[in-house]
């Protein structure tokens, strides 16, 4: 009988250290979802930019938020997911993903592993203000991307400064600020200063939204991202 009783103290000692977040089995799903990407970004990339292009592009976010916030919980430090911000005429800028973590030998200093992503042809982030949209004067200030960081900013990446970047920042324990992260599907026009970006449909977008937990929701409608 006293053995018995230990046995359970002893089961319910291990039980009581499961460490909340993911499992291991959950994280090894998002690696491998972070492997799939690549196989849609290859059949989507350049598509025309519209319907297809358009959700093959939430679906590389939803799983870029999902690693990131994966990363945060196995390194136990912070981690983001970065956006270049970019300049104008920049092939990359609002296009090109990226997934940091916390470099434990100092602050403000990140680590990066592999190459960043790009998102389809055609299709990018919205900026987190609507004076920020490029071409985007009457943009709704509804349907900009809450859940980054107020502005772009340069972090020191790998030992190097690199960037601007916006950001969306998860904490050790998978935390988020909220928000959304929205995309719409943008065009290049020849400019006096080079290639002129212009985000002109406020209609045509998708997105997700982010909970403070973490936990991620699919926006596939235009009036799922207003207040």
């Amino acid at each position: 009988m006293k053995a018995s009783v230990n046995g359970a103290s002893a089961a319910g000692r291990r039980v009581g250290r499961v460490p909340a977040g993911f499992t291991l089995v959950e994280v090894l799903v998002v690696m491998g979802f972070i492997a799939a990407v690549a196989g849609v970004l290859g059949l989507a990339l350049f598509a025309p930019a519209g319907g297809v292009a358009l959700q093959a592009g939430q679906r590389t976010l939803a799983t870029l938020c999902s690693a990131a916030r994966a990363r945060a919980v196995v390194t136990g430090g912070d981690a983001r997911l970065l956006v270049a911000a970019g300049v104008a005429g920049s092939a990359d800028r609002l296009r090109y993903l990226e997934i940091v973590h916390a470099d434990p030998a100092g602050p403000d200093r990140w680590l990066t592993e592999g190459a960043g992503f790009l998102l389809p042809s055609g299709i990018y982030v919205v900026p987190p203000t609507a004076g920020a949209v490029p071409g985007g004067a009457a943009w709704p200030e509804g349907r900009c991307s809450t859940a980054l960081s107020p502005s772009a900013e340069m972090l020191t990446i790998n030992g190097a400064e690199a960037g601007p970047f916006y950001s969306v920042s998860f904490t050790a324990r998978g935390t988020t600020r909220g928000g959304s992260v929205v995309l719409t599907a943008g065009r290049e026009s020849e400019g006096g200063a080079g290639p002129q970006l212009e985000f002109a449909h406020p209609d045509r977008v998708r997105g997700v939204r982010l909970r403070t937990s973490g936990a991620l929701t699919l926006l596939d409608e235009p009036g799922a991202l207003d207040p």
